[in-house]
């Protein structure tokens, strides 16, 4: 067998093998055995006509063909070898022809990928310093009020944020299909209208504060042309509306009385201020630890420097094409999904297929980088540590034990496991470099901070220390 090789600047080598004349043989008689047991040859019981008559009733090309599929991945293989490539994915094998004697094919065998971290050791990114003021306590309390009020009945016109009862009839002309479609056909169902909404189209739900209580409304709307439904977009919408009950919440006074009915109950409504409080904190203080992992990895695959074989970025785009349209299929679409979903509205296959190679090429890189910084930093997880999260997972409030260890029985799923550990590691590894040059803001002597549009109100605190104090994320 001879092999050259031609390396190519875009991580990719292409390998010419041709077999000496007779090489062929060993394959097309492995062949021949394979198949001559499935056919069914007058005068012969099966499996024992010999390979002479098998090629004069099938032809050679036929043996040829069925060789071919285990004998290119050895060949090609044993010329890697030889060549001493580091794939990073199965080669693409390009065939003129199927004659075996003698054979030539060439095969491109991406490499693998090459990822240079740079200085991502020096990468800095300062901490957020976690405010939550008297303002966000009192929307919280707000919220907290209007979650657990009753509705009551409303007389007068309707406002954003009640609950409507309405039997509702809206449609739009389809010139491509010469009728008319629904775009709603409900009869005396609950509609809460939200502003901004644009369910069922834009402006559906200002409409809907016009309305008179058992006075049956029609009225037109103009849909945008950039409405995410194409199907209507640029078209008039026809609505006939009857508005049957208007309802608002009415939240309780919040006052110590309505703080010993929330959760397990509050003496006083400034214990209950203290918990709220301290449980924005908490989550503000979450979301920044969150926000800081984001920007300082961001960081370190910006500053990377990664070469990666063109075929191994188009099997990637086929497998985002794959996840996004399972994901579609079964309604788990995540927000990057549904973004990219609204994205590809009107275009054509070549345009979202562009698209997709975009947002595979970053999800790509992403993997390359973290996959470079587990080795980098050492942060390989075991197979102790992957049990250790599977039972951690598994004893979790709620969890359905059993279930959960029967999901990671599967080694695919637990290498998925022991991946995502050791991203982790590498993410909190990285944030806590990226904290190392960090400059905080100093806190008082007193270790409290007030927001300034707090100081001097005389409503602002009603317990002795400042209602606002400053803690680090």
């Amino acid at each position: 067998m001879k092999v050259s090789t031609e390396q190519r600047p875009s991580r990719e080598a292409v390998l010419t093998v041709e077999l000496e004349p007779g090489e062929a043989e060993p394959y097309l008689e492995r062949a021949y055995k394979q198949v001559v047991g499935k056919l069914d040859i007058p005068g012969f019981r099966k499996g024992k006509a010999p390979r002479r008559i098998v090629e004069q009733l099938y032809g050679r090309d036929y043996l040829a063909n069925q060789a071919l599929d285990f004998m290119l991945p050895e060949l090609t293989g044993r010329a890697m070898e030889q060549e001493a490539l580091e794939p990073g994915d199965l080669p693409a094998i390009s065939l003129d022809t199927l004659e075996l004697d003698p054979l030539k094919y060439t095969a491109t065998v991406p490499l693998r990928p090459q990822v240079d971290l740079g200085a991502y050791r020096n990468v800095r990114v300062p901490k957020e310093r976690v405010r939550v003021g008297k303002a966000q306590v009192d929307q919280a309390l707000e919220d907290l009020a209007n979650a657990t009020a009753p509705w009551e009945p409303v007389d007068g016109p309707p406002a954003y944020g009640d609950l409507l009862n309405i039997t509702a009839h809206g449609a739009y002309y389809s010139e491509e299909h010469g009728h008319d479609h629904n775009l709603i056909a409900s009869e005396k169902q609950d509609f809460i209208p939200r502003e901004n909404s644009r369910t069922p189209v834009p402006g559906f739900g200002a409409k809907l504060l016009e309305l008179a209580v058992e006075q049956e409304t029609e009225f037109e709307i103009a849909v945008p042309d950039d409405f995410e439904n194409t199907e209507v977009a640029g078209k008039t919408a026809r609505f006939s509306v009857t508005l049957h009950s208007v309802k608002r919440k009415v939240p309780a006074p919040i006052d110590d009385e309505f703080a010993k009915g929330v959760g397990d109950g509050y003496d006083t409504l400034k214990e209950l201020r203290a918990a709220v409080k301290g449980d924005l904190e908490q989550q503000e203080t979450e979301h920044a630890e969150a926000r800081h992992k984001e920007e300082a990895i961001g960081k370190v695959i910006d500053g990377a420097v990664v070469e990666v074989s063109p075929l191994i970025v188009e099997r990637e785009t086929d497998r985002y094409l794959m996840d996004f349209q399972e994901a579609h299929r079964t309604g788990r679409m995540t927000i990057q999904y549904y973004q990219q979903y609204l994205a590809w509205a009107g275009k054509t296959q070549e345009e979202i297929r562009e698209d997709a190679r975009a947002s595979a090429e970053q999800r790509l890189r992403r993997a390359l980088v973290l996959r470079e910084l587990v080795e980098e930093c050492g942060a390989a997880a075991g197979a102790e540590e992957v049990d250790a999260e599977i039972e951690r997972m598994a004893s979790e409030p709620g969890a359905d034990a059993k279930r959960v260890r029967e999901v990671f029985r599967e080694q695919s799923t637990k290498d998925a496991l022991r991946r995502m550990l050791e991203e982790r590691k590498v993410v909190d590894t990285v944030a806590a470099i990226a904290a190392g040059g960090a400059e905080a803001d100093p806190p008082n002597e007193s270790g409290d901070e007030q927001d300034p549009a707090e100081q001097n109100d005389p409503e602002a605190p009603d317990e002795q220390q400042p209602e606002e104090k400053a803690t680090d994320a």
